[in-house]
Formats: structure tokens, sequence, C-alpha cells
């Protein structure tokens, strides 16, 4: 086991970086899907500064994604603070060169609402900046989207308040057509007290209160739809094309204290108009997962179990079992050992909220508890998993220490060393109950980052999902100091990552 570990986490490229993508222009990537073609960096290490570009401290804590365009880097984070803060509501949008971190300016974007910083299911921060060629939109989740041109300048903005009936991590901003895509109620009259789950509850649940997903010119904020069928603010919509060559987009309805829009399900809506295509009524459903698809099937979990629908008629055509008759692979007297026709141990749900990616045929996702990357061939119906351990704890001179059942408590501090979070649950090890980062696709190569900053990176295509797709366990900097719940991003051959702390350039060296 002392020799298995080091050897894990020490697998590098050999061959020089060539990136086919030079932009990461939305949270879901250039292709809309979180995958990407390119080389990346097999392994790297924050902690020990291996294979680290370079590293910018932020202002404060954040939660979206780095998205990159024309050479920018664009990421927001909450405002300055002086001290140890459990609130806030006004966030920065930031712009920094993506070659050298230098930062070229700020800009304030207010917020509707106050809220927790750094929950570990959102903030004002959690929907990440999307970016044409020409300019860039910063969203505050508390009610505020502007628009800048690359040299700052502010080109148009728009506000609404939020109805808090669950807090949540938001919807995306997407890019489709020359619009920009979010989700907030349609009502701009309602008072600053229905911003939390408690003021909310007095007004029911009525469709004026739903949230849908609502486009917006690119080039001068003009709102061009609003979608027929509603969106729970718990769910990743993913847009796409049809075999067709219609965009469309998939969203979902349901998740945890009873989001008011019904049916729970999912949807697919025209692109160019927000018209619905098709409702799928899903008992149970819960829309705390990407809205995966392709131009023949939607995947989704519930439950127990991943179900295919028809994506021409949102019509069920498959279903498989994710605990019973499964394929595992864990360690066992220090060695990793395959067994088939397994039970996984009983777990509250199936998968940690927002882990799931979709690439060719396979439906990857990490599993709510027990340390498991799994991963569904919906061309076979086998389902595999893969034990990790919880951390790897990395100190410059010293060996790996490796935690597989328990990760050190997180001290959630920002660049300037205060507290920014009221959430003692931001502790815990970001399996499970938590709104996740998606893990993203590169080449031949998913990464999947936790809320403690580990990263574990994997051959997706492995005939096999054993030790030996593992290709190492990452890290965003050290163990019990580091938290993030953003999404990588990819660009000319570099990953971007950003922490509570840091702003983080990862290259092959």
């Amino acid at each position: 086991m002392a020799k298995l570990i080091p050897l894990l986490f020490t697998v590098f490229l050999l061959c020089p970086i060539d990136g086919y993508s030079d932009q990461w222009p939305q949270a879901a990537g250039p292709n809309e899907n979180f995958i990407a073609e390119g080389k990346a960096p097999s392994s790297f290490s924050a902690s020990r500064d291996q294979n680290i570009d370079w590293k910018v401290p932020l202002p404060n804590a954040g939660q979206g994604s780095v998205i990159i365009s024309d050479g920018l880097a664009f990421v927001t984070s909450h405002e300055v603070i002086n001290k140890d803060t459990e609130t806030g509501s006004l966030i920065l949008g930031l712009c920094f060169d993506a070659t050298t971190g230098k930062e070229l300016w700020r800009r304030e974007i207010p917020g509707t609402r106050t809220t927790d910083l750094s929950s570990l299911f959102s903030d004002n921060t959690a929907a990440s900046p999307v970016a044409d060629d020409e300019r860039v939109v910063f969203t505050n989740v508390g009610g505020t989207v502007k628009a800048f041109d690359f040299a700052g300048v502010e080109q148009w903005s728009h506000k609404w308040t939020p109805f808090g009936r669950h807090h949540a991590r938001q919807h995306e901003p997407l890019i489709i057509d020359g619009n920009v895509v979010l989700v907030h109620a349609p009502r701009y009259d309602l008072p600053v007290t229905v911003t939390t789950k408690a003021g909310s509850h007095s007004l029911g649940r009525g469709r004026e209160y739903w949230t849908y997903l609502q486009a917006y010119k690119f080039a001068n904020g003009k709102r061009c739809w609003q979608a027929e069928s509603a969106t729970s603010i718990h769910s990743t919509s993913i847009s796409g094309k049809l075999a067709n060559g219609n965009h469309a987009i998939l969203t979902g309805r349901g998740g945890g204290h009873h989001p008011p829009e019904e049916p729970y399900g999912l949807s697919l809506l025209d692109a160019t108009n927000g018209k619905r295509i098709w409702d799928a009524e899903i008992t149970k459903y819960q829309a705390v997962q990407n809205a995966n698809w392709n131009k023949d099937s939607a995947m989704l979990f519930v439950g127990k179990e991943h179900l295919v629908l028809d994506i021409k008629t949102g019509k069920r055509k498959g279903a498989v079992s994710l605990t019973e008759d499964v394929t595992i692979c864990r360690l066992e007297n220090g060695k990793y050992v395959t067994r088939e026709k397994q039970r996984m141990a009983k777990a509250k749900k199936t998968i940690t909220y927002m882990t799931n990616l979709l690439i060719e045929d396979y439906h990857y996702f990490r599993s709510f508890s027990g340390f498991m990357i799994g991963r569904v061939n919906i061309r076979t119906n086998k389902v595999e998993y893969l034990q990790v351990p919880a951390q790897v704890i990395r100190k410059v001179g010293k060996p790996d220490v490796t935690n597989w059942q328990k990760a050190l408590p997180n001290d959630m501090k920002n660049a300037n060393g205060f507290r920014a979070t009221q959430d003692k649950r931001n502790a815990g090890n970001g399996w499970g109950h938590v709104s996740a980062a998606s893990p993203i696709v590169v080449g031949e190569k998913i990464y999947f980052p936790t809320m403690t900053g580990m990263v574990y990176v994997l051959k997706w295509n492995a005939k096999t999902l054993d030790e030996k797709a593992l290709l190492s366990i990452s890290d965003l900097g050290p163990a019990g100091e580091t938290w993030s719940l953003s999404s990588l991003s990819y660009a000319n051959g570099r990953i971007y990552a950003r922490t509570l702390k840091e702003l983080i350039c990862i290259r092959e060296k």
C-alpha cells in the first residue's frame, strides 16, 4: 500500500501540451456540455507547486467558474472584507490576463438580497460569467446582471428580486445564438423580504413566483423570451443540438424543500424562443443534477435508478439499477480488487449533486457516500464504481498522507486571513449533501474537483473503471486550507481553477 499511492500520484504527461480549445466562454465550456478537445496535465499539486503556472490571490470568497475569452480570464468574488464575515450582497466582476494572471480591472455588481457567504449550496457568486468575442456578462445571483466590454466599460444591466423559496446553487448562465439565458422569477415588484426561505413561504407556491429561463440579447440586454416550462433553481440546464440541427435546452424541476415549480421532472425547450417541445413528469425527480442529453436520449438519476428518456418525445426508454448487480473496484488489504455482481451499501441518495457528466457512452458521477466514482455505460447498462481516498495531505519535503475515510476540517479563510462563512457544514468532505462542482472533460481525461480542493483525474474511456483508470489525485492547495465549489475551465493547454483564496493556472511543465 505504501508503494501504491506515491506511484498513483506521480503520473505525468511526457508529451508537450497542444491545446485545441482556446476559449471557455461559459461554465459548460465551448461545446455547451463541459467537454473540450485538447491536452491538459494529468497531475498537478498547488500545495507543492507542481505544474502550477501562476497563482494570484482573490479579493474574497466566490463559487463561479473561471471563464476564458480572447486571452482574458473572468471570474467573480464577493466584495473585500476586513474582518470575519458571515453574509454579503455586493460581488465583484474581475478581469485578468489569462497568460500572466495580472488583474486588469474589477467592477461592482450589487445584489438586491443579502445572503450567507460560501454556503455549501450557493452564494451570490454561484453563477459563472459568460463571454462572447466582445463583452462579458456577470450575474449576481442576488438579483443583478451587468454586461461590460473587454475594457471594463458597462454596456447594460438588469435587476430583479429573487424569490427565496430555497437557497441552492442557481442555474449556470448559457450562451445561445447571441443570447444569455438566466433563471429567475418573472415578477419585478417583489419585496426584499421574500428573498429568504422564511419570507417567501407566506406567498405560497403560485405560478407568478416560479422561476423560469429568461433569454436576454447579449448585445443590448433586451429580453427575448421567457420559457414556457419552469425551472427549479436546483437544476443545471444544458443546451445542445438535436439530430435535426435545432438548438434545445434540457431543464428540470424538483429537489429538496419542495420547490414550487411543477410538475417535477424534465422539459426540453426550443432554444430560439423558449417554447416547450415536451414535458416529462417524473415522480420524486431531484433536479440537483446536470440535465445531460445527446441527440438520441436524456439521461438522469431517480432514486436508485439510472433512467433514459427518448429525446424526441420525453418517453421512458429504459432504466438500470445503480445499486444491484454492479461492479466495484475497492481497496482490500492494501490492494485494489475488482468484484462483479455486487450490491452497493445503503445510502440516502445515489449521487453527489451536480457531479454527473455524459461523455460518449459513459454517464459519470460521484456517489453520495462511500467515496466512489461511478459510471453507467448507456449502451450496455453496465454500472461500475471505483473507490478513491477522501483526501491526500501534501506538505513540501514530507511524504503524502492518504486519508481514505475522513478529510481535515477547512479553515474557510480567504487570502487575507478572514473567515468567510457561517455554515459549519463547510468543514465536511464535499461528498453527499452539497451543491458540488461539475466535472469537466479535456481530451481523454475527466477531472472531478471536490470541496476540499482534491481533483480526481481519470481516463474516462478506460475499458475498466479500476485503479489503472485513475491517473492522479491532484490538489488545488494544502489540505484543510483549500475550499472550492467551482468547476474547472480549460483553454490553450491550461486548466484554470479558483478556490476561496486564489485564482490558479495549471500547465504542464
